[in-house]
């Protein structure tokens, strides 16, 4: 798989992850110390670095130091469940994301696929198919870590999962990295897509479900969304039928023909067949050159995405469904708080 690097000074810890991420087939290589690990990235350089942002370590010195070091190599900083503002500190050392203990398997693996994918796509070191899956993290057993069980809520991205009531992990955890990627995009001028998915009528045609077959559908809904998009893509069940479908480097009209893409798909629906679905599509694209401070442009945020697609996806359904709106160019809505 890849080659990891692993900063922790608690050996009971580091034990923890190591099994995580060697049982994906990664290989790593721990360390204790800030010192240590710039001397093993300097040896031999990894594709991800994984280290505790604060405390013995201070993650977020030894960032700036790799970035000094290596620009290129992706980081992820390891925060404590007390830490408030992991993302704000972690996108200030320049990390590409963060995480807040206690840390789940699923989640771990599911951060460290992201960055490897998108480091990928960055360097240009392959051309995934547009109708590619995304990669799938086989379901963990549950681990120790810190004296605290880890189980799994939820599978991993990429995993066929039903939607739920309330807010997946998936979601969540796609949340926090991809607020630090519309970052991203804003300083380096490329534009990301956002889409939300939902089968038209879904809670009417699927009332005489039991749950099992519901959960059955939602997964097939899942996989068909999988197989629509590029290695390089995210899709994650949001709250109760709805999907979230994220896409980087990717423009007005490459977001449309994915999501015309995607609502043929879901008309192949067995457990609901003759259905249709609908889509909303939000869209950033950054200006080139230079834009002044406080442009609208520079306020996009992943939050804004997120609701401008689920506008355009209440739209889409009260036209009739079997639709795909788009959100106006330029009506985008900024919410600088959360990126």
């Amino acid at each position: 798989m890849a080659f990891l690097l692993l900063v922790e000074p608690v050996a009971a810890v580091a034990g923890s992850l190591r099994r995580f991420l060697e049982g994906a087939g990664h290989e790593v290589s721990w360390v204790a110390s800030a010192e240590e690990a710039l001397k093993a990235a300097r040896e031999r350089p990894p594709a991800v670095v994984l280290a505790a942002g604060t405390g013995a370590v201070d993650g977020e010195s030894l960032c700036r130091a790799l970035r000094a070091q290596n620009a290129s190599v992706p980081v992820l900083l390891m925060y404590s469940p007390d830490e408030e503002q992991a993302d704000t500190r972690a996108s200030q050392a320049g990390a590409d994301g963060s995480l807040v203990g206690p840390l789940k398997r699923a989640t771990v693996l599911t951060c460290v696929s992201l960055l490897l994918q998108r480091d990928e796509a960055r360097r240009g070191a392959s051309a995934p198919s547009a109708t590619a899956p995304v990669r799938v993290v086989p379901p963990p057993p549950p681990l120790e870590l810190e004296g605290r069980r880890v189980t799994r809520e939820m599978p991993a991205i990429g995993a066929a999962s039903p939607a739920s009531s309330a807010l997946s992990s998936d979601f969540e955890f796609l949340k926090r990295l991809m607020v630090m990627e519309v970052k991203r995009s804003r300083r380096y001028r490329y534009p990301i897509a956002v889409l939300m998915v939902e089968l038209d009528k879904f809670s009417e045609r699927a009332a005489g479900l039991s749950p099992a077959s519901r959960t059955v559908a939602l997964a097939e809904v899942l996989r068909l969304l999988h197989s629509g998009i590029r290695d390089i893509d995210v899709a994650v069940p949001f709250v109760d039928s709805r999907f979230v479908v994220f896409l980087p480097h990717t423009p007005r009209s490459g977001a449309r023909v994915v999501a015309e893409r995607l609502r043929e798909k879901l008309k192949a629906v067995k457990v609901l067949p003759e259905g249709s679905a609908s889509v909303g599509v939000a869209v950033s694209e950054p200006p080139a050159g230079k834009v002044a401070p406080g442009a609208s442009h520079n306020q996009v945020s992943f939050g804004g995405l997120l609701k401008d697609a689920g506008d355009a996806l209440r739209r889409a359904q009260a036209a009739g469904g079997d639709w795909v709106e788009m959100v106006a160019e330029a009506a985008t809505s900024a919410k600088p708080q959360d990126g």
